[in-house]
């Protein structure tokens, strides 16, 4: 793989861009691009100076799946990110489903530093979900307004679950969702800064995403975004005592996309889903905002009924919250349970993600329902048995 002609366009927004050309499979010439929309950005100099680390933490993960023999850029990355990702891709070659030898990384012998005098700041990622938010919430309890790791700003991106197919780019749908997350932006005094990749629509393979590109991708993201010294924080999407299977993003993996400008934290991984739904549960604002679903609707809401929603109104439930204005009631029939958690031989590992709420719902009365769910829970520890034997 060959990443060259990389480039910065700054206009009403800043587009930095490169072409990513392949060597060693047939796949087409491809231009990946990522849009920041940093309205008080005005540092000249930053701005037209390509992101090497931003290509190359985004396109190494797809250049060690489809067995490139090396990723050549035009541009210097930071030293510390190229050894990252040779050990990230240990990681992943330890887990299995990927070849052993990494794709070897070439970069000039010399190069531009980036700006790394400037003072640190805190940045992190926002899109509704239930890690962005709690991060963002717990963020506010850690630190003071003058800390250097105290959120600032905050970025919402499209391309990931919005508009990650080619021909849907769904702007309205993007649109929406970002006027969503303004009344929580506000109240938490950060600054929500809309930005744009194309990077899914580079040729993959299924579930690559999830289970171990995407934080690959989000730090990409964040190297492109941000100007100067940095905590760049992702919010965590399991407890570190519950990854069930290895993830793309993962608390052995993330700060090995750091620089020596961007510090990639992985944060809240000492926290249950369940804990981080009962600390938003006190944030109206938070509650009102939260976006999990999947499903591609126009309004940027919630369809209420697929897994992800099914479980964020079970999670809302067993803290206590009997409706909200995301989700409406939080109590829904059993039926839509049988059929809409997954079993083990799908994304199976979801199930695990339930145990913690059987005692609350237990409490509740709603023994009917956590029937359901142990059967779901058992079924899992059956089939992960058998895949350790």
């Amino acid at each position: 793989m060959i990443i060259r002609t990389l480039a910065t366009a700054v206009a009403d927004t800043r587009i930095i861009s490169a072409t990513i050309e392949w060597e060693d499979q047939p796949y087409p010439e491809q231009v990946l691009e990522f849009e920041i929309n940093d309205g008080e950005i005005t540092e000249t100099r930053q701005q037209d100076e390509p992101c090497a680390d931003a290509f190359l933490a985004a396109c190494f993960p797809l250049a060690a799946l489809h067995r490139e023999s090396r990723v050549r850029i035009e541009e210097k990355p930071c030293p510390m990110l190229v050894e990252g990702l040779r050990t990230a891709h240990a990681w992943w070659a330890s887990w299995g489903g990927m070849h052993p030898r990494p794709p070897t990384i070439e970069t000039p012998a010399r190069g531009r530093s980036r700006n790394l005098i400037a003072p640190r700041r805190a940045v992190s990622c926002l899109s509704g979900g239930v890690d962005g938010l709690h991060t963002l919430m717990h963020n506010r309890r850690l630190y003071r307004e003058g800390d250097p790791a105290y959120i600032r700003d905050v970025l919402f991106i499209h391309g990931f679950d919005i508009g990650k197919r080619p021909r849907d780019p769904e702007n309205e749908r993007f649109r929406t969702a970002l006027r969503r997350l303004e009344p929580v932006a506000a109240e938490a005094g950060v600054r929500l800064i809309p930005c744009r990749t194309n990077l899914r629509h580079l040729t993959s393979k299924p579930d690559f995403w999830t289970y171990r590109q995407n934080g690959a991708a989000l730090a990409a993201v964040g190297h492109a975004a941000i100007l100067g010294p940095a905590f760049f924080f992702i919010g965590a999407s399991h407890h570190v005592a519950n990854h069930p299977v290895p993830m793309g993003s993962h608390p052995a993996i993330d700060g090995l996309f750091s620089s020596q400008r961007v510090t990639v934290v992985h944060d809240g991984g000492r926290f249950s889903r369940l804990e981080k739904v009962r600390d938003l549960a006190t944030w109206p604002t938070a509650l009102a905002a939260l976006r999990v679903c999947p499903t591609r609707l126009e309004d940027g809401a919630n369809c209420g009924r697929c897994e992800k929603c099914l479980r964020t109104r079970l999670e809302l439930l067993a803290v206590g919250i009997d409706e909200t204005s995301a989700f409406g009631p939080s109590l829904t029939p059993t039926e839509l349970w049988n059929e809409a958690v997954p079993e083990p031989a799908g994304p199976g590992h979801r199930a695990i993600m339930y145990e913690d709420l059987l005692p609350p719902l237990r409490a509740r009365g709603l023994g009917a329902l956590c029937r359901i769910l142990e059967e779901k829970i058992a079924a899992y520890r059956k089939q992960i048995g058998k895949s350790a034997r």
